[in-house]
């Protein structure tokens, strides 16, 4: 059995399409404000030609009356805003759903189309295990693309995302028609 996309009609592709930009919507409202932290300039450190250390901007004593020194926090990179983690999630759900879905169509009697897995649906365990790594590199991959520039990472896990679900989808309608 081979399983191909589903042909579109407007109404179906007007609908679908509507689906996916409110999706587009609700990650970009769910995502918190990204500013960039302005580090503390440090004192300049001179160390001479013999070596003897002397600070340039020295620390006076009101100074170190004023309490404790506030260290900036720890920008925690890409990866690390609520927009990214539902991402990273739901990069995971989909390929949950697509095991699911995949599961369904064999126990019905169809089979796999593609042919890279084709051969592991017959283990489950290496299945599971193929697509648990499917998903780990993509979210490592989006995070490492996220680290030089967010949009594309974002970009990147919608579409990917966005395809496993039409992929999903289409799993669980060609299951249906097998019962």
């Amino acid at each position: 059995m081979s399983r191909r996309l589903p042909k579109l009609g407007a109404a179906r592709f007007a609908s679908i399409s509507r689906i996916a930009l409110i999706a587009l919507i609700l990650a970009a409202w769910s995502a918190s404000e990204v500013r960039a932290q302005e580090r503390p300039a440090l004192p300049q450190i001179d160390f001479g030609a013999a070596g003897a250390v002397s600070i340039a901007q020295p620390i006076r004593p009101s100074e170190l009356e004023q309490g404790p020194i506030q260290i900036a926090p720890v920008n925690r990179g890409a990866g690390s805003s609520a927009t990214f983690k539902s991402l990273y999630a739901s990069t995971a759900i989909m390929q949950g759903l697509d095991v699911h879905s995949t599961m369904a169509i064999l126990k019905h009697g169809g089979g796999e189309a593609n042919p890279l897995m084709g051969g592991l649906v017959t283990n489950k365990a290496a299945f599971i295990g193929v697509k648990a790594a499917v998903a780990a590199g993509t979210i490592m991959a989006a995070h490492k693309i996220g680290k030089r520039n967010k949009v594309a990472a974002v970009v990147t896990l919608v579409a990917i995302n966005s395809a496993y679900a039409f992929v999903v989808q289409h799993n669980y309608r060609v299951a249906r028609s097998l019962q």
